[in-house]
């Protein structure tokens, strides 16, 4: 059966996929050491499961995965937001490691100035 990657969305991806792997029965006799070396960081991270959920998901595509900070600046611009009280700006910026010019621009930006 050839599926045509770019037609299928990312739930029809990770079924087809699914699919494949149950129709060949391989999943229960897959083991961690026939994982290629390059891959064996990610396993160790995420567990055999997992990676495999993610190779299915991703069908031979590449997927780039952003830095933790950038993922979390929005948790924390919310954070920030919340907790000013117009009179902690030395504290927010001391709690979370950014200055005070930069705290004043993410609360100016919310329009709580």
């Amino acid at each position: 059966m050839l599926l045509n990657k770019q037609r299928l969305n990312s739930r029809n991806r990770c079924q087809a996929a699914s699919i494949i792997i149950e129709d060949l029965n391989l999943q229960k006799k897959f083991h961690t050491v026939d994982i290629p070396e390059t891959y064996q960081p990610v396993v160790s991270l995420i567990g055999l499961d997992n990676f495999l959920k993610l190779c299915r998901y991703a069908m031979g595509d590449e997927l780039y995965f952003p830095m933790q900070e950038s993922v979390l600046r929005n948790t924390r611009k919310r954070l920030i937001i919340h907790e000013y009280n117009g009179c902690n700006l030395s504290e927010l910026s001391r709690k979370y490691d950014l200055t005070p010019s930069r705290i004043r621009n993410i609360v100016k930006g919310s329009n709580l100035a």
